[in-house]
């Protein structure tokens, strides 16, 4: 499943007029670095749950079905925002419907870029299981390893011996923090209403973590938010740079060289420019990001 449902409200104005999902980087909708990512994990049925521009959501997902040869069920929250853990316990039916083993998934933030092997994380969400039955396993990121990428988040306290979490932090820098990625079992979630608003950490992380329920993957690969217009911006020079290393995954590669085409990017000048070759460029204006119309100065 890919969360696609929120409000985009750090990352306004863009987001009035595009949803979050959507926004560009390197001129690739955010979203499609995850929904590349599924296929070649064995996914063969993506569930997004939307709600903001929802028809303009509904559109780009038909597209990228035919692009990704996969098929996309849409869980509709256009009606209703139904909350991090909301989200989920309405899109059940869908995901429980899939053909073959439908107990466990994979779920990924569309507004987040992450290289993270989804058949490692799978293989560690097993191992878990049989060791521990587990019924998550959140993928877990180093910040000191991203420190010039992101902001403070609350910190996973792990157990290293045994791969369980054991407790959620103060929000902080240099920490290990929850990617956005996981594997969940399905049963996270039945135990909350269907059509009522809940959230993930105090409705179904924490009561896991007291019953140590919950197991980690720890990753060092490429993590990018791109949640604000300054982490957006950050985030157009982190992706050029591992893309220029070869770096990036194969499967985005062609993606990226053919969307760079679309944004001027000068790490020199601190531009990123949407907008760059139909109106020209601006110059003496510092560091900013423009997309459709909008910009920014960061």
């Amino acid at each position: 499943m890919v969360l696609a449902a929120g409000l985009g409200t750090r990352l306004q104005p863009y987001t009035l007029q595009t949803p979050k999902p959507l926004v560009p980087l390197l001129g690739v909708p955010c979203i499609e670095y995850s929904l590349q990512q599924l296929p070649r994990a064995g996914v063969e049925t993506v569930v997004v749950n939307v709600h903001s521009h929802s028809l303009q959501m509904i559109d780009y997902l038909r597209k990228s079905a035919l692009l990704n040869g996969v098929e996309i069920r849409v869980s509709d929250e256009s009606q209703k925002l139904l909350g991090s853990a909301g989200g989920f316990r309405k899109a059940l039916p869908l995901i429980e419907s899939v053909p073959g083993e439908s107990e466990s998934f994979f779920a990924l933030n569309a507004d987040v870029v992450s290289a993270v092997d989804l058949q490692q994380l799978a293989v560690r969400h097993r191992e878990l299981q049989k060791k521990h039955g587990v019924q998550m396993t959140l993928c877990l990121a180093d910040g000191k390893m991203l420190e010039s990428q992101q902001g403070a988040y609350s910190e996973i306290v792990i157990n290293e011996e045994s791969g369980l979490v054991v407790g959620i932090g103060e929000k902080k820098k240099k920490v290990p923090f929850y990617t956005g990625t996981a594997v969940f079992e399905t049963e996270c979630f039945r135990h909350l209403t269907d059509g009522v608003p809940s959230e993930f950490v105090p409705e179904v992380l924490m009561p896991m973590i007291r019953q140590g329920k919950v197991g980690f993957f720890k990753v060092d690969q490429l993590w990018l938010d791109v949640g604000s217009p300054e982490l957006w911006w950050k985030s157009h020079f982190e992706l050029h740079q591992e893309f220029s290393h070869g770096k990036t995954p194969s499967f985005w590669s062609q993606l990226i060289q053919e969307g760079s085409k679309k944004v001027y990017l000068s790490e020199a000048e601190g531009v990123v420019d949407y907008d760059h070759f139909s109106t020209g460029p601006m110059t003496g204006t510092g560091k900013y990001i423009r997309f459709r119309g909008v910009r920014t100065d960061v």
